[in-house]
């Protein structure tokens, strides 16, 4: 090759090369949908909520609660974030409790290590006649109202 083909050649790249790297900066993603409904995350004494899923298409929701890891097996915790959560929801709530971050699930649908650390689940449904509060047996260990894994 020529010095004036190689000469050309780089010319060529060097004026090509903002062009592509122009291209490959990252373009504006659509956001993904938004799992929880737009209000801001309700929290209270012992309590954060830390997300709401929707079950599908149907306008109702899971709502994913982190509890004070030091005060797990106080009901009253769980008695105020059910006011405040299921105040709004009359005919349909459902709010499950884990006391660290890592396991609250970002779905509906939790892994067998997020159930085991499940610190007590709550669902209101009055079509269905159901309302009903349990806890997991270390927090609750009355045989009634406790699940284990």
């Amino acid at each position: 090759m020529s010095m004036r083909s190689i000469g050309v050649a780089f010319i060529a790249f060097v004026l090509a090369w903002p062009v592509a790297a122009w291209s490959q900066q990252s373009k504006p993603q659509p956001k993904p949908q938004s799992q929880q409904p737009a209000q801001p995350l309700i929290s209270g004494d012992g309590w954060r909520l830390v997300r709401s899923v929707q079950l599908g298409t149907t306008g109702k929701y899971i709502h994913m609660v982190l509890i004070d890891a030091k005060r797990d097996a106080d009901k009253a915790v769980y008695g105020s974030a059910l006011r405040s959560l299921c105040r709004s929801e009359p005919d349909f709530c459902r709010v499950r409790f884990w006391n660290a971050a890592r396991n609250v699930p970002e779905t509906i649908t939790f892994t067998e290590s997020q159930f085991k650390t499940l610190r007590a689940e709550y669902i209101l449904n009055r079509a269905g006649g159901i309302e009903e509060l349990r806890y997991a047996c270390t927090v609750a260990p009355d045989n009634k109202q406790c699940f284990s894994y």
